[in-house]
């Protein structure tokens, strides 16, 4: 925006910096210094408030703690002048000052003030600070009527900018309270309105509250694309702050703890520095908080935040602030019927202020609340009060809503019922993961019905149905995986950051190798890694045939002679399912805990074993360890079903941590085929016949001692195979020999990244290929051997979600991984892997050709066990 501006006028300088405030604040503020000294110079007391007023305004813009002091000093320049029309200019702005540090009687008193000494166009204008005091007091929306007179007197006097202004606010206060339709409308005209003035500041600030509106809306990907578009390079600190709240709400939403809680911390310190106390930022604090697991903490903050409110007289943020102290209390266990009663006042107070969205929220989280202390009646009749919540709302609030409908029916002894509407909330879901198209984001939705799921199986286990327990048990299990693969977006800047990524990691990989400092260098890979997590996640998803879980007889089939073995994991406590020749039994196989112990020490001592920097002695120690820590698991997990399985082929479908268990150690599955699967619905639609294919790849990694002469060593045993090594086994060449090939084997050095699973790697020639990469393959191999550390291991998320390169290859269609869950020596990996293709070309199934192979090696040490065959087998 350009202002002209005069060399010795101080009253025309000052218009002009007012002017300037909203594109740029900055220097707004420099031209106001220059017009207030020049005013003091000259002796010209409206000049004087006029640049004062002006200053205050780009401190508020900038974040500057200063600006009230300022605006109070304009107010008692102007009243000691005797200027009645600029001290109500500055009272007005004092106001939406005031109302931000949570002073709103204050704030209503000075636009009171102000508006008295204005006429009816200045008034029309003050419109647009009732609305910001407004917004910050949580006020009704039917005040909003106001507006529409405000705005055809400023139409009538050509104010666009102040059209642009009125229509921001409300617009923005439009959307907090759910009004999608209006408040789009708004805000998309204040934008142009803005860009039409070359007010570009102000037009970024309301693409932040149009980048709310699919949010508010539950398109997740829609709004991360538009966040991360909006350029942030010269935003005020007061707008940054509001896109760190935006982009912690989104990913609070996706379940993204720890991105949420960090950009929660990057808005407060913000704030922190400019002074500034932003309502929403403590109510966001209170959610996410909960919603990281700390129940306790959240209900101290909300108690913290409830005295604050209510000391500001700020009841709407108040009431929002018991029902979220509530819901920690429900998750704490703590509930108290008089938290009932704070509840349904809550309730009462948005409903009255027109927050009906926040009102049946607050409805539904009493209803929850009185089920914990027994209260049916009143949780009957509190979600009836929001009954639409069933219908309509975000995915999050209306899955709760059948929780809590599921919940009243088990209550009254409609076991069926509660079961129908625990499925129809898990359908939701199933809708809404339908929308991602990001495999993190997949991945971490299934957390939202993960309370549905549970006590949908925690009924079927407390009843004699054991089909309903088999559908229970699978039905949230893995489910990321029954949707379309993932594909990122094919962006070019997609593909030129990995590319980028991948430079640095080897620049890093040769630093640390010259032992030169590396610290500039992970700060770029960091800051890489963050953007291409986040053009990632801009992929819409596709929609999906819905299919129930395979049942009892579709399994059976599937099966033939080969046994299914489902472990669950439900309130402390592991049960086995197991289906043999049709028959379906259950198995209590007691407390988790120990199970979890035991498997760490196992993990333990074989990444020891693996690192060979100890002696003969301790070599032997750790391995005897080992085989106990084994033997014991074994004993734990599957001597109990010892009678229902006999010798036959093993389908495991894990739990949690026993993800990460290396299965051919254990002694009941010595020789076993076994195949380990993320749920019984992926493992049956990783059945489904395949076109036939022939070409076979084998690559080799660099600084692998064994890699080159393992392919070599395998490709005697193929027709005319595509060999890679050296020079040649670069990410692209190894792509594109990958897409179409029956069997793929890579050997080459491997790392899990329990950070950022989607980062899991494969050192290649060029530097790494992760699994965001993978996912552009568009025809995966069928079969692919991994002969690499740690690639076989999975993070896995609530729902059993698996991330990590084998859960991505098997969510785009690969049949069968075999991989290593563990570190293991190159050389035991070498032998294994010669023995395994030996298998694999006589015409074994994967699973019995590794169970061949790792039995064959069983006495020559532990370097073979930590292979798993994953996906089908």
């Amino acid at each position: 925006m350009t202002v002209a501006v005069g060399g010795d006028d101080a009253l025309e300088l000052a218009q002009s910096a007012f002017d300037l405030v909203e594109a740029d604040a900055s220097a707004a503020a420099a031209l106001a210094e220059r017009a207030l000294g020049l005013a003091r110079r000259q002796r010209h007391p409206e000049a004087e408030v006029a640049a004062l007023h002006a200053l205050s305004f780009a401190q508020h813009e900038l974040g500057d703690r200063r600006a009230i002091r300022t605006i109070r000093t304009a107010i008692r320049s102007g009243e000691s002048y005797g200027l009645t029309r600029r001290t109500a200019l500055a009272r007005r702005r004092l106001a939406l000052d005031l109302a931000g540090r949570g002073a709103i009687t204050a704030a209503i008193r000075e636009l009171d003030l102000a508006c008295a000494a204005f006429d009816a166009h200045e008034q029309a204008r003050s419109e647009v600070f009732r609305i910001g005091v407004l917004w910050y007091a949580g006020t009704s929306a039917a005040s909003l009527k106001d507006t529409d007179r405000a705005l055809a007197t400023l139409r009538e006097h050509d104010d666009t900018f102040w059209e642009a202004q009125l229509l921001r606010n409300r617009g923005g206060l439009l959307a907090e309270h759910g009004e999608m339709v209006a408040a789009e409308r708004d805000l998309t005209r204040a934008r142009e309105l803005f860009l039409g003035l070359g007010a570009t500041a102000a037009a970024v600030a309301i693409e932040t509250e149009l980048t709310r509106v699919p949010l508010l809306r539950g398109d997740l990907p829609e709004c991360l694309a538009r966040l991360d578009a909006i350029d942030t390079k010269d935003v005020s600190p007061r707008i940054t702050a509001e896109l760190w709240v935006l982009r912690a709400q989104a990913t609070a939403t996706a379940r993204l703890r720890g991105e949420s809680l960090h950009a929660l911390n990057e808005a407060q310190t913000i704030w922190k520095r400019s002074g500034q106390d932003d309502p929403f930022g403590r109510l966001e604090a209170i959610r996410l908080t909960l919603l990281a697991g700390d129940a306790t903490g959240a209900r101290a903050l909300g108690l913290q935040a409830q005295r604050s409110f209510a000391a500001q007289r700020r009841h709407v943020y108040g009431a929002r602030a018991v029902v979220l102290t509530l819901a920690a209390s429900v998750a704490a266990g703590a509930v108290r019927r008089s938290g009932l009663r704070s509840g349904r006042r809550a309730a009462k107070i948005l409903a009255d202020a027109g927050w009906q969205g926040e009102a049946r929220r607050a409805q539904l989280t009493v209803a929850r609340a009185a089920i914990e202390v027994g209260s049916a009646r009143v949780a009957r009749r509190e979600l009836a009060g929001c009954s639409v919540l069933l219908r309509r709302g975000p995915v999050a609030d209306r899955i709760e809503a059948w929780h809590v409908e599921a919940l009243l029916r088990q209550d009254r002894g409609d076991r069926a019922g509660a079961q129908r509407a625990l499925r129809t909330g898990l359908g939701l879901l199933e809708g809404y993961r339908e929308t991602l198209g990001a495999s993190d984001l997949r991945a971490s939705a299934s957390e939202i019905g993960v309370e549905l799921a549970e006590l949908g199986l925690r009924t079927a286990l407390a009843g004699p149905d054991m089909d309903s327990m088999l559908s229970w048990a699978d039905r949230l299990r893995g489910s990321a995986f029954r949707l379309p693969p993932v594909t990122p977006p094919d962006v070019p800047e997609l593909r030129d950051r990995a590319a980028e990524l991948r430079q640095v990691s080897a620049e890093i990989w040769r630093a640390e190798r010259g032992q030169r400092t590396t610290r500039a260098l992970l700060a770029r890979q960091t800051a890489l890694e963050t953007l291409i997590r986040r053009l990632s996640r801009h992929a819409a998803g596709e929609a999906a045939a819905g299919t129930a879980p395979p049942g009892r007889r579709e399994l059976s089939r599937a099966l033939g002679r080969t046994a299914l073995v489902e472990l669950i994991e439900l309130d402390g406590t592991l049960t086995a399912l197991t289906l043999v020749d049709g028959r379906l039994a259950r198995h209590e196989l007691g407390s988790v805990e120990p199970v979890r112990e035991e498997l760490e020490w196992l993990r333990f001592a074989l990444v020891r074993l693996a690192r060979r920097t100890h002696g003969a002695a301790q070599q032997a120690t750790m391995l005897q360890g080992a085989k106990a820590s084994a033997e014991t698991l074994g004993e734990r997990l599957l001597a109990p079903l010892a009678e229902s399985l006999d010798d036959r082929g093993l389908v495991i479908v894990p739990t949690g941590s026993l993800h990460a268990l290396p299965w051919a150690m254990l002694p009941q599955l010595r020789s076993h085929p076994v195949v380990v699967a993320p749920s019984a619905a992926t493992w049956s639609a990783l059945q489904a016949p395949r076109p036939p294919r022939s070409k076979v790849v084998l690559a080799a990694g660099p600084r692998l001692r064994h890699a080159r002469g393992e392919v070599a060593a395998l490709a005697g045993l193929y027709a005319k195979p595509v060999m890679l090594a050296g020079r040649e086994a670069t990410v692209a060449t190894v792509m594109e020999a990958l897409d179409g090939a029956a069997v793929a084997h890579l050997a080459c050095h491997g790392r899990f990244r329990s950070d950022s699973p989607l980062f899991s790697s494969l050192e290649l020639a060029d530097g790494p290929l992760n699994a965001y990469e993978l996912q552009r393959l568009r025809r995966p191999p069928q079969l692919i051997v991994l002969s690499a550390c740690d690639l076989g291991t999975s993070d896995t998320r609530p729902g059993d979600e698996l991330l990590g390169i084998a859960a991505a290859l098997i969510g785009m269609g690969t049949a069968t991984i075999i991989a290593s869950v563990v570190p293991v020596p190159d050389a035991g990996a070498k032998r294994l892997m010669i023995a395994l293709h030996t298998h694999l070309t006589a015409g074994d199934p994967p699973s019995v050709a590794l169970a061949k192979a790792q039995d064959s090696l069983s006495a020559r040490g532990y370097g073979h066990a930590g292979f798993v065959c994953l996906g089908t087998g």
